[in-house]
């Protein structure tokens, strides 16, 4: 580590690379040792250079930074209020992290309030059931080509487990296992949290017979779902990643005639969810197989107030 803090600091923006070597350092540490999730590090990091740009074109130092230059960098931000929100949330965290370890002495992000923000709907496109069926049903063209057989199975699971794509990325064929009559999934989630899902039996259905085209029966230890090799057709032991079955997803959807601007990985879980809702299923049963720790959370995904048939809309006879 400390033969890489020198190299690192050459990337602070100017107002911490020109601060005390143990500013610098504690910075360093908060993004290497703090923030161990990858994706939240990205985040927090952009967040980061962004306010402290913005400090250096006003000509202040770290410990000039007061509470009153939080919030003015607040109100000028033109973003959405959950942009702004996660920003200051970043600020503030690093703030903290610089304290504790006595860089400064107060944190001039903890006085200023955030946006309000009111979400009772999220953002992700969701497909109705229909069209979820239809783009499965569109993957396989050949039962025997492997690569047709994992890309359902990838699909299929994320639909009916409400799975994160990190989580089906993280699967090993040993995850996929035998409890009593049952099959089950054992999903490892963001925040260290794991779950065990009852099989869906056609999330089992394409499960199996990509298992059988892919000849991993008893390879526990290997990744579920594999990269290709080229256009060989043959997995090549390697892990599929989350970014890696985002772009299958969006060829996938484009290929079965849908716009892939408006279909991502995310759009199965809210699918799944909202579907599960309409047959009846408990709001509480759905935060418990999506991982939610708050069922607030679950409502995001739940979309049956915005499902308008479009027979209601041809109703509109001009």
């Amino acid at each position: 580590m400390s033969d890489l803090v020198p190299q690192l600091r050459s990337t602070l923006p100017p107002v911490l690379a020109d601060a005390s070597e143990q500013a610098g350092r504690r910075v360093i540490e908060f993004f290497t040792a703090e923030i161990r999730n990858k994706n939240t590090r990205k985040a927090y990091g952009r967040a980061v250079r962004q306010f402290f740009d913005w400090a250096s074109a006003r000509g202040l130092t770290l410990k000039a930074i007061e509470p009153v230059h939080v919030a003015a960098y607040v109100e000028e931000d033109d973003r959405s209020a959950a942009t702004v929100k996660q920003h200051l949330s970043a600020i503030s965290r690093l703030f903290d992290w610089l304290v504790t370890g006595q860089v400064i002495k107060d944190n001039p992000a903890a006085p200023v309030r955030p946006p309000k923000l009111v979400v009772e709907s999220g953002k992700t496109p969701v497909l109705t059931a229909g069209e979820t069926r239809e783009l499965i049903d569109s993957v396989v063209e050949d039962a025997s080509d492997v690569g047709q057989l994992r890309d359902r199975a990838i699909i299929g699971v994320m639909v009916y487990t409400f799975a994160r794509v990190s989580a089906v990325a993280r699967l090993d064929v040993g995850h996929y296992f035998q409890a009593g009559h049952r099959w089950m999934l054992h999903l490892q989630e963001k925040g260290g949290k794991r779950r065990d899902i009852p099989v869906h039996h056609k999330a089992g259905e394409y499960l199996d017979a990509y298992l059988a085209a892919a000849g991993l029966h008893g390879e526990r230890d290997a990744p579920l779902f594999q990269s290709l090799k080229g256009r060989t057709g043959r997995l090549t032991g390697r892990r599929l990643q989350s970014d890696n079955i985002l772009q299958m997803v969006k060829r996938r959807a484009l290929d079965a005639g849908f716009d892939p601007d408006q279909v991502c990985c995310h759009t199965f879980r809210g699918t799944g969810i909202t579907t599960y809702l309409e047959n009846g299923g408990q709001l509480e049963t759905a935060q418990h197989i999506a991982g939610h720790a708050s069922a607030t959370t679950t409502k995001l995904y739940d979309r049956r107030s915005q499902n308008v048939q479009q027979e209601e809309i041809e109703r509109i006879r001009i």
